[in-house]
């Protein structure tokens, strides 16, 4: 074999190796990504009212294809394992379409327990992914009110005390006098299930007296907005809530003396609450009337040195 024929079987090898070189490059730049698939969001909501129970989860998928979403609910004391299967057509539950939620709202009555819940979905691929979670269904209570105390102060700095809502709140023409109020409410289920305390006022004026004074004097009626309530004390069913919040400052209304235009009349105070199964809930309604301090039966020795002249000796 000559020279030249060598060279030529050289340059052949060479030429084979560098292009095995440069196509395994090539392919390992061109292979495909991982699979990725991760489940973001799983939620569940029974309604105890309708005995229905909805569920989604929220799928993040990469290079694969959801086959099957599944939600299956198990329970040891009432013994329970029910599969249901979610969608993602925009049918039964589900809002839009192919948009990675599956979602499903399903008829089922569910006895008062714990419930594992255990979201399951299948890819083309072969890949399961699982989510789990715990839900507990307890029997519904109405929160009932166990009392109400209203507070009064003559300063800021000054001890409150407290007003019997069944006697009269007095004014004078010459004190400022603050007013707050708080309410226990005892409720099986806890704070959870209190989505808030409201209250509202229609206040009706029998007189008015002082500078400044409005051209309405007689049983004027004023409705109030509705305000929210504080809760400031929790201790397992017993909840308390105060009038003081973001809008009404410490240390409560101001409630003014008749020389600015404040009047004897009656406040009605209606208490509601909003509660995550009953919805919402008159809880009470409270008359609360004031009186000058020369009306009525004047008997709270805490009144008694800013109303002197009109009262008189204390009632002990």
């Amino acid at each position: 074999m000559d020279m030249s024929h060598c060279n030529i079987i050289m340059k052949k090898i060479i030429y084979l190796i560098i292009s095995i070189g440069l196509w395994s490059c090539i392919s390992e730049i061109q292979e495909p990504e991982g699979v990725y698939n991760n489940i973001s969001n799983f939620q569940a909501d029974y309604d105890q009212l309708t005995n229905k129970i909805f569920f989604q989860v929220t799928i993040e998928t990469a290079n694969d294809t959801v086959a099957d979403v599944r939600v299956q609910i198990t329970a040891n004391d009432v013994p329970m394992d029910t599969m249901f299967i979610l969608n993602d057509t925009a049918q039964d539950g589900d809002l839009i379409a192919i948009n990675g939620i599956y979602s499903g709202i399903f008829d089922i009555f569910l006895p008062y327990q714990s419930y594992q819940l255990r979201a399951v979905i299948q890819t083309q691929s072969g890949i399961e992914l699982n989510s789990e979670k715990t839900i507990q269904v307890e029997e519904q209570f109405i929160p009932q009110i166990v009392d109400i105390t209203f507070l009064k102060k003559y300063g800021v700095d000054e001890c409150g005390y407290e007003v019997d809502y069944n006697n009269h709140y007095f004014i004078n023409n010459e004190d400022t006098s603050y007013l707050n109020f708080q309410i226990r409410i005892k409720d099986m289920n806890g704070l959870d299930n209190i989505e808030s305390i409201r209250y509202e006022t229609i206040t009706t004026w029998f007189s008015a007296e002082g500078e400044e004074c409005p051209d309405c004097v007689e049983e004027c009626l004023n409705e109030s907005p509705v305000y929210y309530m504080t809760n400031i004390a929790s201790n397992d069913s017993m909840l308390t809530y105060e009038a003081i919040n973001a809008y009404i400052k410490e240390p409560g209304f101001i409630i003014n003396p008749s020389s600015v235009c404040n009047r004897s009349g009656v406040i009605t105070f209606t208490f509601s609450a909003i509660d995550t199964f009953y919805g919402p809930l008159i809880l009470d309604k409270i008359d609360l009337v004031f009186l000058n301090c020369n009306e009525g039966t004047w008997s709270s020795e805490d009144d008694c040195e800013h109303c002197p002249v009109e009262c008189g000796e204390c009632v002990e």
